[in-house]
């Protein structure tokens, strides 16, 4: 959640006007729904596309849930984690990327509100 709010407020600090914010987070939202490690695994994905999943939240949170629901299964969640690609234990690398997205993304948008739109005090 709190990636999604920095990252559209920072679309929005950024954009002209509310038609151009909705267009320029189509791609994004776009992105991380289809690389969130169920439609488009990172088993099957090329490798050149490997590195969307290290950025998108939706990949971290479905692998987190994928992982924690595939010890009850036994040897058919061991399946399920293997086809598409799940790994136990990067729970704090998702963090650590996530906290650095809410961050990185506060920032641009003070930015640009501060030198794309002249926001004054």
């Amino acid at each position: 959640f709190f990636v999604y709010d920095s990252l559209f407020a920072f679309i929005g600090a950024v954009a002209a006007d509310t038609r151009q914010a909705q267009v320029l987070s189509t791609p994004f939202i776009s992105v991380f729904m289809l690389f969130n490690g169920f439609i488009v695994s990172k088993a099957d994905s090329p490798e050149a596309l490997h590195w969307i999943f290290d950025i998108s939240p939706n990949a971290y949170a479905m692998q987190s849930i994928v992982v924690m629901m595939a010890k009850n299964f036994g040897f058919q969640g061991q399946l399920l984690s293997a086809k598409f690609g799940y790994e136990e234990a990067e729970d704090h690398k998702g963090l650590a990327v996530l906290f650095s997205m809410i961050i990185l993304l506060r920032i641009g948008q003070q930015l640009g509100l501060k030198y794309l739109n002249n926001i004054r005090r």
